[in-house]
């Protein structure tokens, strides 16, 4: 027997430059992994898996990084445009009309009741005198064909009422004004139903957009870890081999390259961060000095702490999936 293999019947191994090699070399006896000795082996085994290809890792890594800066890009874009979006329809006003013989009792006993439901942020009352004196504001110099309506005003009292940004659902919405409009005093509701409606609309576009855009992200960033780690198994297919000849078992040898592509995940996940929050910065600063958009556009807000942690962990998930495709196809254990 040589010493750079090992014969069994019907099975030759050629001993690679690894550690094994080392130890036969030296022919010392392995070492014997047990407790925290065992962790510390998977961990060095996993940072030697990254750094074993430098280029296959950095190449993962920087996809990994590009993908999540792009879908925490889209994450971060639809935060911003759903808070503008809700806070221009923190605006819509709800305009109840009373019939004319509705009494201030009835009316200031409406109020008070709406007043007490979260959804509704403000409510104005508009008497008679002060929609006529709204009108003639409206008119302007047309308004003199209103003198002599201050004693027969044909306008009615209302009350605006102000919803909060997020209770601009729709069917909440709905459902609170069919609830004002099925009171036996109100006349009539009037509001911007086809405005929100289609504000609804853009918002669900963008989430299924972006859902979209997250599944074939996903699928991309798996593929490349699994052939990244493919190509490190390939290259220690001799100490694999050996590995499972002594009995080692399926998860000695997986754990290692399982945590790589955890490795992996996590530094493509923080360089995206970086790199997202570098760009927002810039890109606020460029809003902040513009003469339309700071105006126009409210304060823009980073990703919140939950959601940076939620693309940390998103890599981490992708990093360990993709070499665990790689592990159960390539190695068929």
């Amino acid at each position: 027997m040589s010493e750079s293999s090992i014969n069994i019947p019907e099975q030759s191994v050629e001993l690679g430059s690894g550690f094994l090699r080392d130890y036969w070399e030296s022919k010392e006896p392995l070492p014997k992994f047990e407790g925290l000795a065992l962790y510390w082996y998977f961990v060095q085994r996993a940072f030697q898996t990254v750094i074993s290809l430098p280029m296959s890792s950095f190449i993962t890594i920087m996809t990994i990084a590009v993908s999540l800066f792009l879908l925490s890009g889209f994450l971060l874009l639809l935060t911003n445009v759903d808070r503008m979006i809700s806070s221009a329809g923190g605006t819509l006003q709800v305009t109840a009309y009373f019939a004319e013989g509705a009494t201030e009792g009835e009316i200031t006993s409406l109020i008070e009741k709406l007043e007490q439901s979260p959804k509704i942020r403000s409510i104005e009352f508009v008497s008679k005198s002060k929609a006529l004196e709204n009108f003639r504001a409206d008119l302007g110099s047309r308004s003199s064909f209103l003198e002599g309506l201050d004693e027969n005003n044909p306008l009615p009292s209302s009350i605006d009422i102000v919803f909060r940004p997020d209770e601009l659902g729709i069917n909440s919405l709905e459902k609170t004004i069919a609830g004002i409009r099925n009171t036996a005093f109100v006349d009539e509701v009037v509001y911007g139903s086809e405005w929100v409606e289609k504000t609804q609309g853009v918002l669900r576009l963008f989430r299924y957009v972006g859902v979209v855009t997250l599944g074939i992200a996903l699928l991309i960033i798996v593929f490349l870890i699994a052939n990244t780690i493919k190509l490190v198994i390939y290259s220690r297919r001799d100490e694999i081999a050996i590995m499972q000849l002594v009995g080692a078992s399926d998860s000695f040898v997986k754990v290692p390259f399982i945590l790589g592509g955890l490795f992996q995940g996590i530094l493509g996940s923080v360089v995206a961060i970086f790199f997202l929050r570098v760009a927002f910065s810039v890109l606020n600063i460029q809003v902040k000095s513009s003469n339309v958009f700071g105006v126009a556009i409210p304060r823009l807000m980073f990703l919140d702490f939950w959601s940076i942690l939620g693309v940390i962990f998103l890599g981490v998930v992708v990093g360990a999936i993709g070499s665990m495709f790689a592990l159960g196809r390539f190695m068929n254990v």
